[in-house]
């Protein structure tokens, strides 16, 4: 194949697997009215969006913390394929529940404990695709940041397209009283819901299993790369772990064509791995013999000689104090990629703070000129369609700078007072400093999704850049993302209040 199609090969499934990875919880989302119906008898009938979000959000970032803890030995293959196939599972059961029919406290169980399953599948799967994006071409970690954008953009437009199409914003066709009984009672409208339920989580199901086969033909044909069986060499794929110089033979001597042969040692970890079946083990899993020009020899050297003189080594005490054997490994890469971490993790917190707890609550002011109808919808859309440009934008605008990431980020610290400035349910409509224009708020969503999508994806473009063991690099910036969630939410309510929205 040529470069632009080795190139097109891997970002497209890099971008099937995004979208696999964040489809569980977009489908839950588009899903909200039968959930809000078949919760209609207990006391999270309006508020299980929220419940759903923290549980989510909580129970990911404990088992993101233990994927990236066990990264250095962990079977990427193994971790990805069971996560899909987990997360398969939790589709099939939410269709059967739908199907089979199922309200209450009994549904409510299930649901959450499907949450939660699929929580933890999305933690290993995105821990170990981030870690192989870093050792690959910039072009994986763009496909798979952008696939996850696309699945909340086809989320949010399935949401807008049933708004538009009901003008009683009701997409669902069943109004719940107070007390949880059905105001106009038609059970076509009832079995209408759970069939259209039962076909989003049917065809999400079939796409996840879908894509345990994208990542086994992937996982097959970059293990052909690895080890010298593909049509290129491994180093036109992979970013050598500079770490390896210590694990090579000398002196090296050239072979029959005058090119420098250099061997492992037999006692190497990574010779002592070369049979295990799975490609994000590329670093370790080098041939026993690896041709490499004296000109990529000398770069490699000097590549371990800066590493090593640039950086700190060594955890602090209290952290070896503790016996994690893997904090060594894991404070080192920090250390190299810090500002890139900080990055991440500010982009999403600036952004959860905001959108969509903040946004969400901004509603249509009468004074706007055009006046725009379901404007929460819209909202949702854009946001997500920008997110989604923002990603792909790397392809052409990118920056490695953390000085340039770091200003991106402070120019769009701006959003949140300008947010605060849009009328709310508990704003006064002639307050001075209301800004009565639902076009420019639509625009500043638009501007927010792209921001958060470009400045994040630069981010885990350009960090295992700078670090030595690229993988977990790539994994700590998977993980700094969703640190920048939680810390995001927790800020989210002071604004709110702040708003004056209790």
């Amino acid at each position: 194949m040529t470069e632009a199609r080795h190139q097109r090969y891997l970002y497209w499934r890099f971008n099937v697997l995004g979208v696999a990875t964040l489809v569980v919880w977009n489908i839950f989302i588009v899903s909200s009215d039968f959930f809000r119906y078949e919760f209609r008898n207990t006391p999270f009938r309006d508020n299980f969006e929220s419940v759903f979000s923290i549980l989510s959000n909580s129970v990911n970032l404990v088992a993101l913390c233990y994927a990236l803890y066990t990264q250095p030995k962990a079977d990427h293959d193994r971790r990805i394929k069971n996560g899909l196939l987990a997360t398969a599972s939790v589709l099939g059961t939410i269709f059967l529940l739908s199907v089979c029919g199922g309200e209450g406290w009994a549904a409510l169980a299930i649901s959450l404990l499907a949450l939660c399953v699929a929580a933890v599948a999305a933690a290993y799967i995105q821990c170990s695709i981030f870690g192989i994006a870093a050792l690959l071409p910039p072009c994986c970690a763009e496909g798979y940041m952008s696939g996850q954008a696309i699945a909340g953009t086809l989320a949010s437009g399935s949401q807008l397209v049933a708004v538009l199409l009901d003008k009683s914003a009701s997409s669902s066709g069943l109004d719940i009283a107070r007390d949880g009984s059905m105001l106009t009672p038609s059970m076509g409208d009832y079995w209408r819901l759970r069939l259209r339920t039962a076909a989003y989580f049917l065809v999400a199901a079939l796409f996840l299993v879908m894509s345990v086969a994208v990542w086994t033909q992937l996982n097959t044909q970059l293990a052909l790369l690895a080890s010298g069986g593909g049509t290129r060499d491994l180093g036109g794929y992979v970013r050598l772990d500079t770490d390896i110089a210590g694990d090579l033979d000398a002196p090296s001597q050239p072979n029959a064509d005058g090119v420098l042969v250099t061997t492992m040692r037999e006692d190497s970890p990574r010779l002592a791995r070369a049979n295990q079946a799975s490609f994000p083990d590329a670093e370790v899993r080098m041939p026993a013999q690896y041709q490499l020009s004296r000109t990529e020899l000398r770069a490699l050297a000097s590549e371990v000689t800066a590493a090593s003189a640039g950086h700190v080594d060594t955890a602090p005490d209290w952290l070896v104090s503790l016996g994690l054997s893997n904090a060594q490994q894991l404070y080192k890469t920090f250390a190299e990629i810090s500002p890139y971490v900080y990055i991440c993790a500010i982009v999403m917190g600036q952004t959860l703070a905001v959108f969509p707890p903040l946004t969400e609550a901004i509603v249509s002011s009468p004074h706007s000129l055009p006046r725009i109808d379901n404007l929460t919808a819209w909202h949702f859309f854009l946001f997500n369609a920008g997110d989604y440009l923002g990603r792909l934008t790397t392809q052409w605008l990118n920056s490695s700078s953390s000085r340039v990431l770091h200003g991106a980020n402070g120019v769009r610290m701006l959003l949140i007072p300008a947010f605060l400035l849009f009328p709310t349910l508990a704003t006064s409509p002639h307050a001075a400093w209301v800004i009565h224009s639902d076009v420019l708020f639509l625009s500043l969503v638009l501007v927010l999704g792209w921001s958060n999508g470009w400045v994040a994806t630069a981010a885990l473009i350009a960090g295992p850049l700078k670090a030595t063991n690229k993988e977990l690099a790539g994994s700590l910036l998977g993980f700094a993302l969703c640190v920048g969630l939680v810390i995001g939410a927790a800020a989210s309510y002071p604004l709110l209040l702040l708003a004056g929205i209790s």
